[in-house]
């Protein structure tokens, strides 16, 4: 993502739903075009996007034409949304369909990142399919796949497999949380895949939201969704990118923080991240966490209540983004972009 904010029970139903639908409704090829760019600082407070069924998890800035990438959770393309509402499908030349959950931009080598899952085979009720796992990379311009990356393949031993978000690091390697299989993949410039990190912090839980932190390490987020839809089993988890083995949990001590799904890193060094209040279900809060002696514990300093979502975006002067989720309708064609302000 680039990360999941719901119960498995909701997401069964939104992924059924969406994947029962035409590849027309998917694609919606007649859409118009996106229209000229705008100033960073006219970027609208809430941007409305109608008459689509893409079910966005992940969502991604592109400061190159002042847009906003969306993945999907039902299986279409990534699209590119245009400030002013407009939309169009974006990615494209894969060979098979997949959801898409987190995105990454890597600017300096021109890419997209998207973590891809098989929504419709995790969630068919077959105890004999188990879902799988892929890093999707596209040219940022163009948004033509350049590579294809099996990280399931690595773990034929894993209960199921659920690709979440990603993180790129200073030399270009990617990482790649995979939520149900309880890892982090790593994927090297060059395409190659291997098992980075295996959770044994004692939280039993999977890796969600995450980011890389210049000083060398990853900032990881652990949770669980209970059957209420609230987060459960969370935690911050600190990853020298040079020993994964001495992997911490931060220690974040002061009430606010249950958890993150989607979260980054800003250019100061705090985490934001989108978190469950541990009251409603589904996501409704946005946080902001100091982090203190280079991350070995933090607290809470900025808490927002927030429509559900389950990610966050920033854009280059330093506003953050949200994408609305209202998975209480299986069907739903509109969605909504909110700028959120501490």
């Amino acid at each position: 993502m680039k990360k999941l904010l719901l119960a498995i029970t909701v997401i069964i139903a939104v992924a059924t739903s969406c994947n029962n639908k035409s590849d027309k409704d998917n694609t919606k090829s007649n859409l118009p075009p996106i229209k000229e760019e705008v100033k960073k600082s006219e970027l609208p407070k809430v941007i409305k996007i109608e008459e689509i069924a893409q079910n966005p998890e992940g969502i991604e800035y592109d400061k190159n034409d002042n847009t906003f990438l969306l993945s999907s959770l039902n299986a279409g393309p990534i699209i590119k949304v245009h400030p002013n509402g407009n939309f169009k499908s974006f990615t494209s030349g894969e060979s098979f369909p997949l959801s898409t959950a987190g995105l990454q931009i890597d600017y300096k080598r021109n890419r997209l990142l998207a973590a891809g899952f098989n929504g419709t085979e995790l969630y068919d009720g077959d105890k004999t399919t188990k879902g799988t796992a892929f890093l999707r990379i596209y040219n940022l311009k163009t948004g033509v796949l350049e590579k294809d990356i099996n990280l399931s393949s690595l773990l034929p031993e894993a209960a199921a497999y659920f690709a979440n978000d990603i993180a790129v690091d200073n030399d270009g390697n990617a990482y790649i949380s995979d939520w149900f299989a309880r890892v982090i993949y790593k994927v090297d410039i060059n395409g190659k895949p291997s098992v980075f990190w295996i959770n044994k912090t004692g939280i039993p839980s999977g890796p969600n939201g995450l980011d890389f932190h210049p000083e060398g390490y990853l900032l990881v987020s652990l949770l669980n969704v209970d059957k209420k839809g609230l987060y459960a089993d969370y935690g911050l988890v600190k990853i020298p990118l040079n020993n994964p083995d001495s992997a911490k949990v931060v220690d974040i001590k002061n009430s606010g923080f249950t958890g993150f799904d989607g979260m980054l890193i800003t250019s100061s060094g705090n985490v934001i991240g989108v978190t469950n209040n541990g009251k409603t279900p589904g996501g409704n809060t946005l946080i902001e966490l100091s982090g203190k002696n280079n991350w070995e514990s933090a607290e809470v300093i900025n808490s927002k209540e927030i429509t559900t979502s389950t990610t966050v975006a920033q854009t280059p002067d330093g506003n953050y983004f949200v994408i609305n989720q209202d998975f209480s309708n299986k069907t739903p064609n509109t969605w909504i972009i909110e700028q959120i302000r501490f």
